[in-house]
């Protein structure tokens, strides 16, 4: 018994052909487009005759099948159209034809010295096209890490897609990554992930900005320079040193600066700011300047030296009140953004911003940086203006009511016992009772605390140099006895 063929036209099971339309339909996509490049909805390439449109496969550039590929990739969001002919492994699919065909079992064996950074670390900081970051995750996949060729990148970089830091050393750098790579960067290093430096950026984008090198969405705001960062950071400096004109500075460095003028560099000469040494073996602030600033060496009375009121200040740590750089530059040391802008502009004096411990009772302190150089609301003045902090001077001795004023507006305001009447109504000086001698001690030792100790106060009072007091005898709270020339015998203060 022999059974009848049936003709196409009389197939009478219209599932079975609409699978089987599809199926050739599939096959058609491989096999009928002409676009010879990147169309971003079709990756077509394969003539009626069988052979690929001109240009499509090219060695060693990739011809236009590469630029195609990373194209359509980035704009399906992540999506290869290249599966759909050669498998979602790329080794061969209905195509029956390898992305790693050839001897080397690499998609990209037919470039000379391809897995030297020279050659395919300076294509994937390129553009997307037949380069750019993308291009390398079409086949190791959104991470990195996905077996094609018979490697990942993981296989020789410990990070990608770009190699072991530093990232700015002598050789190689990312500064001269394509912005376009960006989206890729952002991946791993958005503001506030373990992959981004602190403060990096200073003030990040608003939350939706497109990714970008130079639009504090990543790493760096406007500032094209990408500081701060501190020297020893092997992000993005090598820490090895070299010396340049008898100064030892950090060959990280000199990718951007010259150590001295005449420069063409993009970044000012080193020692517009380290005048004395390298950052690197001049530690603690000292490659620019004294800590704190004297006016000494190692740039005289000039900028970035200038000692101002410094000195005097400092010294209150042997008082006992606990003073630093911090305490009047919070945020702002060597590291951070504004003190390499006011370094780079050479703008003296430097920003100030108080700790919150200083405040004033009448308000935040604060300080004038146009020719005035005074400090407002700092609770150690009692929240009255400074002197110029440059110029001025103060004698704590014969000048109390610049930083005390009777009432109760201030932390350090004198409003008990008999104040009223010896100071306000008879006008006698504070050093008539306060002894100097013991003030230069007691005077400072609870600066950064705001309330007044009645016993430090007392201990001031009498002594050699106030001869009008016979003794005085510190009672409770605020009180006390005082024996003194002006009214014999003890009076209750």
């Amino acid at each position: 018994m022999t059974t009848k063929m049936r003709s196409l036209r009389n197939f009478r099971n219209p599932i079975g052909c609409l699978i089987l339309l599809v199926a050739l339909g599939a096959a058609a996509g491989c096999s009928t487009a002409e676009t010879t490049g990147g169309s971003a909805t079709n990756m077509n390439h394969v003539l009626p005759s069988g052979s690929s449109v001109a240009g499509w496969l090219v060695v060693p550039s990739g011809g236009s099948h590469a630029s195609t590929a990373t194209l359509d990739y980035i704009d399906g969001g992540g999506s290869s159209g290249c599966t759909e002919c050669h498998g979602s492994d790329l080794s061969g699919g209905i195509s029956d034809v390898s992305c790693f065909g050839n001897s080397t079992g690499c998609h990209h064996g037919p470039v000379a010295g391809w897995a030297t950074p020279a050659v395919h670390g300076a294509a994937a900081k390129k553009a997307p096209g037949s380069s750019g970051f993308a291009s390398c995750q079409i086949c190791h996949g959104a991470d990195f890490r996905t077996v094609r060729g018979g490697s990942t990148c993981f296989t020789c970089h410990t990070t990608a897609p770009h190699a072991p830091r530093p990232w700015r050393g002598p050789a190689y750098t990312h500064t001269d990554t394509n912005d376009s790579n960006a989206p890729v960067c952002a991946q791993c290093h958005f503001p506030g992930s373990s992959n981004n430096p602190q403060n990096h950026p200073s003030a990040p984008a608003p939350a939706g900005t497109p990714p970008g090198c130079f639009n504090s969405t990543l790493c760096h705001g406007t500032d094209t320079i990408p500081h701060p960062v501190p020297f020893n950071d092997p992000v993005h400096y090598d820490t090895t040193s070299a010396t340049f004109a008898g100064t030892t500075f950090p060959p990280g460095c000199i990718s951007c600066h010259d150590v001295s003028a005449p420069s063409t560099k993009a970044g000012p000469v080193c020692q517009t700011c380290h005048v004395a040494a390298s950052p690197l073996t001049a530690l603690n602030c000292t490659s620019c300047h004294a800590v704190p600033p004297s006016g000494g060496a190692p740039a005289g009375a000039a900028y970035p030296n200038v000692p101002g009121a410094h000195v005097p200040h400092i010294a209150f740590n042997s008082a006992g009140t606990p003073i630093s750089c911090n305490t009047c530059h919070n945020g702002l040391g060597s590291g951070t953004l504004n003190h390499y802008n006011r370094a780079k502009a050479r703008s003296a004096p430097g920003d100030v911003a108080f700790l919150a411990t200083y405040n004033a009772q009448s308000g935040a302190s604060s300080f004038d940086n146009s020719a005035a150089l005074s400090c407002s609301n700092v609770s150690c003045h009692g929240g009255q203006a400074t002197p110029n902090w440059q110029t001025g001077a103060l004698n704590v001795d014969t000048q109390c009511s610049n930083c005390h004023a009777p009432g109760t507006a201030q932390y350090n305001s004198y409003n008990s016992g008999e104040h009223q009447v010896h100071v306000s109504e008879q006008g006698f000086s504070c050093t008539v009772c306060h002894n100097t001698t013991t003030l230069a001690v007691d005077h400072f030792t609870t600066l950064a605390d705001n309330t007044i100790s009645p016993a430090v106060a007392a201990a001031t009072i009498g002594g050699a140099e106030t001869p009008l007091i016979t003794t005085w005898t510190p009672g409770t709270g605020t009180s006390g006895t005082c024996n003194a020339v002006c009214h014999p015998g003890d009076r209750n203060w």
